[in-house]
């Protein structure tokens, strides 16, 4: 940069600089008042202010462009600063906007500053002063500082002055921050005489007393104040003779002056204004010189009469030489020392006495004492000890105070510094004072309503050098130690303080700290400079061996017993009643409860979990305690919450066999605890769930970076990786179930969950044999799923689909809503049925991933475990759902929000459904995999079915839930559709042998009222639409577990029934066109369809004993399917066959399709040479429909394939080729094709190459090579 030498010419260049800048500043005496803008947006203002731009010329020196530029940062920082502060409330203290640590950037500015004054520092501080006087609008340095207020002052003229006042203010706070920081270069650099008086004058001049000013801003005149006496401390540091020539010269003044209240309130002023004067304890002379100092100021403590003046001097005494005690290891034998405390001891003590003095005098005796030799201490300190003790009991708190803080700075020198007296001189001593600050069977401590830190403190003083006396007598006694528990009760300011000392001389022991420092005064410098360093205390489990180590092994046991029987009871009391989920808290605030007696002991609560894992409870098993810590993880103190989460992170990271047990300890809580009924609470505990996940895969991390990588694949993480495989997929199937919320939030947290998850898969690393993650399979899965029902998809964000390759988190957030169409053939039939009766489409998703193919297949793991916990929610909702539940009519007339708790109990059962397990599999063989489910709701008032409590069973849910099928409610019997229609394989007989009776109900055809006509009308309709779509996941054709029998492949006994008794009641009510009736042939025929083709082809002959049920199936279909019945005439079909088709008559043509093709014809005469299926078939393939020509084109195939020994069938395909419309003769030939090109099909191999030959001169390009490879077969 630059020399010493230079620094006249950066001033040079600086006040160059700063006169360019000069008509933005304010000159004169007038300020113009910035215009008026609103407080928010001034705070928020970050920019550059509105005044000229700076440009600093890059060509001048580098040491000058580096000074030049920072002086610009800082002027034009400034200026922001004042602006902000002049629309700020005149009530708001300066010290909110200005003080150090409230703008990071501004203190690195002023860190700069000082770094620059290293190497320039008169320029630095006389451009300073010229940037102080232009903005205070004079040149003129003699100026005196004055408020700029009067009494006088009206109305606006008055709050303007306010304004201004502040402004000036402001300006003096900034210059004061600025200067505080460049003199301490005042050692590396000479600064002129000059200089430094100027400084000086500038400070004492306000240390003048204002007389009279009561206005807003005089708390800021205070603080103004200060700052400058932090200013004179930095100084005396190294001009200490003109500090204290200039200090006396004015007490001497002062002195001269008659002494009347405005005197004595100036040399008060002038007094404070040395506060932040500290003695230089080296070299000697410096030392000797300050103390010469001090004993003219103690002269003069010992002859002014004024009560205040003599108070303001002890202050001042005490503020300097607490910090001198501290200093000192031993004791300092220098002369001027040892009078300065001789010639004051004896007065002060002695007017310590008085009651008048006791409150100012009694720090100072203790400092005396505390500077002084060891023999002038240990003659006279235990007769000021005792005056602090009888103190303690003072009826005055501040009194009280003071003397506590006396005795434990005290307690300090002389366990500390002096190392105490002889064992019997010591035991009495301490005996003494212990006795007076915890009374043997007292609940408390003596003096009250104190900061507990100080008796912390005055334990770990004693434990220092009597670390026996301190756990035996003190320790033991504060946390009853050795109580049996019928005696044991909670004292909790007293077992506050010993936990925390205990704590504290433990750390002390295993950190090898040595001596604590002396207490300080907890002093905030005005500038914000904390004096204050910020100790770390450790975390780890402090182990028997480790307690062994330090030498308190003795003791450690019956500590951790005494922390479990605190825990217990504090759990008792403050602890589970105080949930956020008791619904007798919910609309209490925590100020309001936490008062009386619950203070303390929430505040001896937070201590105790503090001390997790750094103590761990003994008896209290690792569950119990995770369970603890989880409930309290929502309990109403945010204290004690944040406390419990950073211990159950601690347990998490730190210790990695209790990884596990939190993990399924925490999920467990969250799914018996926090209920979907408080969604609030669960997505704030689904965030700490996050991130615990986060901080284990954070810990795997850095473990990985900092050990041999090979090496820690092979061993530590092959081990953690087989552990914790099974607790990751457990919190995935929790994942599962929270991704049945209707709440899009709650949706993302889940899955951020798998997220999370997954990336702990990719740490650990993941065996070959172990499942896939799930997100993984279900963002592979979701693009597919979204095109097979995009096309009922109604959003905003429809357009983007297409061309979006959507996953998971898409999905969740996707807003859109399904709608139901008449014309909608393409819908299979669960995407039919959802968009008729459910509008998100996140729940066809959720519907979708559960099918067997999918989630089933890759994560049976995961899914596994979402069965208990599925099954688990479903019962904590069911009070709000069930009509007989009392909770049920509560709920309904104190909120709105049933019909939410309705939704959310539909995606359970779905979910329920999908990956239940079959009653008689006991789910055990999984660790954790059946929670306990708690007996009693939130307000514990009724015990929902106590029977159905417990481990999951698929019997006892569908014992609950089939009765609901009689519901009136509508929604209910919709939701209860779709959960047993996602039913799976496994648990599909069950199902049906509960449904049994329903059904059987529902076929009864006898005379009845409207009103039980239609509730059966309804009742029949919601079983088929449930085995519609169990029939459409192939569920009820699984040959194993399904309708089929296993030997014969057949439709069972049951089914057979159900399906024949149901063809005979609609064709008895034929000729009826109700709506709902029209519902039941649709979802009936779907059914029918669905059953069939889900059954390989070959099977299907079998799948119906008796043909003529076939027969009647395919004609009862054929009169619903409009234009494409066996009935209809050549007339009808040519007027209607091109109308839009309906859902319904597309549903009755796929059934007759599905029952002609189930095996070989069921009627000859139909393909006899002039049989009614021939026109039937031309009517669907020449249908302009791409669905029904398609589906004909697959029935044609299908009766090819099937009866390959009517000749007339194949004739008649050969003759349509040939002689029908173009879009009949090509489904003709494909399905000719189809059947010829695949397997040996007896035809007349002259009549097919004709046929070939005269297809291959066919103008369709698709005709055209289907004939060229058939022509190669």
């Amino acid at each position: 940069m630059a020399s010493q030498q230079d620094s006249g010419f950066f001033e040079i260049s600086i006040k160059s600089l700063l006169k360019s800048w000069s008509n933005t500043s304010p000159v004169g005496n007038g300020y113009i008042k910035p215009p008026t803008t609103p407080t928010s947006s001034l705070q928020g203002d970050r920019g550059p202010p509105a005044m000229m731009p700076v440009n600093v010329d890059p060509d001048i020196k580098s040491g000058e462009y580096v000074l030049k530029s920072v002086f610009a940062n800082f002027t034009t920082q400034a200026e922001r600063k004042i602006r902000i502060i002049m629309a700020e409330p005149l009530e708001k203290p300066l010290t909110k906007s200005l003080q150090r640590g409230e703008d990071p950037q501004f203190d690195q500015l002023i860190i700069s500053m000082s770094s620059l004054a290293e190497y320039c520092l008169p320029s630095v501080v006389r451009t300073l002063f010229d940037w102080y006087k232009r903005q205070n609008g004079t040149e003129d340095e003699s100026h005196e500082y004055r408020p700029r207020t009067s009494t006088k002052s009206k109305g606006d003229e008055q709050q303007r002055d306010y304004l201004l006042e502040r402004r000036d203010l402001a300006i003096d706070f900034i210059f004061s921050l600025v200067l505080i920081e460049v003199l301490k270069q005042i050692s590396l650099h000479p600064v002129p005489d000059n200089l430094v008086h100027e400084v000086i004058n500038l400070a004492f001049k306000h240390f003048k007393y204002k007389e009279g000013y009561l206005g807003p801003n005089t708390g800021n005149m205070h603080i103004i104040d200060d700052l400058y006496a932090e200013v004179i401390g930095v100084l005396a540091q190294s001009k200490f003779p003109a500090v204290k020539k200039k200090f006396m010269s004015e007490l001497k003044e002062l002195r001269q002056k008659e002494q009347n209240p405005y005197v004595i309130q100036s040399s008060i002023s002038l007094i404070m204004g040395m506060k932040f004067f500290r003695i230089k304890m080296y070299p000697v002379e410096d030392f000797e010189a300050s103390f010469q100092f001090m004993q003219e100021c103690a002269q003069y403590f010992l002859e002014v009469k004024d009560k205040d003046v003599r108070h303001a001097l002890a202050g001042l005494f005490v503020e300097i030489l607490f910090p001198v005690a501290a200093a000192v290891k031993n004791e300092v034998n220098v002369p001027c020392l040892r009078n300065f405390v001789e010639s004051l001891y004896d007065t002060t003590l002695e007017l310590s006495a008085r009651k008048k003095h006791s409150l100012a005098l009694f720090p100072l005796v203790t400092c005396l004492l505390c500077v002084s030799q060891k023999q002038f201490f240990l003659i006279r300190w235990h007769i000021f000890l005792n005056n602090c003790l009888s103190n303690l009991k003072n009826r005055d708190p501040k009194m009280a105070r003071v003397a506590l803080e006396s005795l434990y700075r005290l307690l300090w020198v002389y366990m500390i510094r002096i190392k105490c007296e002889s064992n019997n001189v010591t035991q009495s001593r301490l005996g003494s004072i212990t006795a007076t600050l915890f009374p043997k069977g007292s609940r408390s401590v003596v003096p009250r309503d104190m900061p507990l830190n100080i008796f912390v403190k005055i334990i770990q003083f004693i434990a220092q050098e009597r670390l026996d006396f301190a756990m035996k007598e003190i320790i033991y006694d504060l946390l009853s130690v050795g109580k049996s528990p019928k005696t044991f009760s909670l004292n909790p300011e007293r077992m506050n303080i010993g936990l925390r000392a205990f704590l504290v001389v433990a750390d002390n022991l295993q950190q090898k700290d040595g001596e604590p420092p002396m207490p300080n005064t907890g002093a905030v410098l005005p500038s914000g400079n904390t004096l204050r360093v910020k100790k770390t205390y450790l975390s780890k489990t402090l182990t028997e061996e480790e307690a062994k180590m330090i030498g308190i092994s003795l003791y450690y046991p019956q500590l951790r017993k005494a922390l479990d029987s605190i825990l217990r009871h504090l759990d008792k009391e403050v602890g589970r009643c105080m949930m956020l989920t008791n619904t007798q808290i919910l609309n209490k605030e925590p100020e309001d409860m936490i008062t009386g007696e619950r203070k303390p002991k929430i505040d001896l609560f937070r201590t105790s979990v503090a001390a997790i894992p750094r103590i761990l409870p003994d008896g209290m098993s690792k569950l119990e305690l995770i369970d603890l810590l989880a409930r309290l993880t929502i309990h109403m103190d945010d204290e004690l919450r944040h406390i419990a989460q950073n211990s159950l992170q601690s347990l998490l990271v730190d210790f990695a066999d209790w990884r596990e047990d939190v993990l399924f300890g925490f999920t467990n809580f969250l799914l018996r605890e926090v209920n979907d009924t408080q969604q609030n609470l669960l997505d704030s505990s689904l965030k700490l769930l996050v991130h615990l996940l986060t901080q284990w895969k954070l810990a795997i991390q850095t473990q990985s970076k900092g050990q041999d990588q090979t090496k820690l694949r092979t061993s530590e993480l092959q081990q953690e990786r087989n552990s914790h495989s099974n607790v990751l997929h457990a919190v995935e199937g929790f994942a599962l179930v929270l991704l049945c919320s209707c709440q899009i939030a709650t949706r993302k947290l889940a899955v951020s969950i798998l997220r999370e998850v997954r990336a702990l898969f990719s740490a650990l690393g993941q065996s070959e044999d172990d499942d896939k993650p799930m997100i993984e399979v279900m963002d592979q899965l979701s693009s597919s799923i979204l095109e097979s029902f995009i096309h009922v998809a109604a959003s905003d964000s429809t357009t983007l689909t297409f061309g979006h390759n959507g996953d998971l988190q898409w999905l969740v957030e996707w807003n859109a809503v399904l709608v139901n169409s008449h014309y909608d053939v393409k819908s299979p039939s669960h995407v039919w049925i959802f968009a008729q009766s459910v509008k998100d489409p996140w729940v066809l998703c959720l519907f979708s991933f559960l099918r067997l193919e999918n989630l089933p297949k890759h994560c049976p793991t995961a899914l596994s475990y979402a069965w208990p916990y599925a099954f688990t929610r479903l019962q904590l909702l069911m009070p709000h759902i069930d009509p007989n539940s009392p909770m049920y009519t509560k709920k309904v007339s104190t909120t709105s929000g049933g019909d939410n708790y309705v939704t959310l109990w539909r995606n359970y059962l779905i979910l329920c459904f999908g990956v239940a397990k079959p009653s008689i599999m006991s789910p055990g063989h999984l660790r954790v995999s059946t929670p306990e489910i708690m007996a009693t709701t939130p307000d514990g008032s009724y015990s929902y079915d106590n029977k159905v409590i417990g481990t999951p069973s698929v019997a006892v849910l569908l014992k609950q839930l089939v009765p609901l099928m009689r519901a009136e409610s509508i929604e209910i019997t919709e939701s209860l559709v779709l959960g047993f229609g996602r039913t799976n394989s496994l648990v599909f007989r069950e199902l049906v042998e509960e449904l049994h009776p329903l059904m059987k109900e529902a076929l009864e055809r006898r005379p009845e009222n409207k009103k039980r006509r239609e509730r059966r009308d309804l009742l029949r309709l919601q079983l088929l639409r449930i085995f519609e779509l169990l029939a459409d996941a192939g569920v009820i054709s699984d040959n194993t577990n399904g309708a089929l029998e296993r030997d014969t492949l057949a439709l069972g006994a049951l089914f057979l029934e159900y399906v024949d008794l149901t063809r005979m009641l609609l064709e008895a009510e034929n000729d009826k066109d109700v709506e709902i009736l029209k519902d039941i042939r649709a979802h009936f025929s779907a059914m029918v369809a669905n059953l069939i083709q889900c059954i390989p082809v070959h099977h299907r002959r079998f799948l119906f004993p008796q043909q003529s049920l076939r027969h009647h199936l395919f004609i009862l279909f054929s009169q619903w399917a409009g234009p494409f019945s066996v009935m209809f005439t050549p007339l009808d079909r040519y007027s209607d066959r091109n109308h839009q088709i309906t859902r319904y008559q597309y549903c009755a043509l796929k059934a007759m399709s599905a029952v002609l093709c189930c095996g070989p014809v069921f009627d000859n005469v139909g393909l006899s040479p002039d049989g009614y299926l021939y026109k039937w078939l031309d009517n669907i393939l020449a249908c302009h429909d791409l669905r029904v020509h398609q589906l004909g084109c697959e029935v044609v195939i299908l009766l090819l394939e099937l009866n390959p020994d009517q000749v007339n069938l194949f004739n008649w395909a050969v003759d349509r080729c040939y002689t029908g419309s173009h879009q009949l003769a090509s489904g003709c030939f494909k399905a000719i094709a189809t059947v010829c090109g695949s397997r040996n099909y007896p035809h007349d191999i002259v009549t097919l190459l004709n046929l070939v030959l005269f297809k291959a001169s066919d103008t369709d390009r698709d005709i055209y090579e289907i004939s060229m490879q058939l022509l190669q077969v």
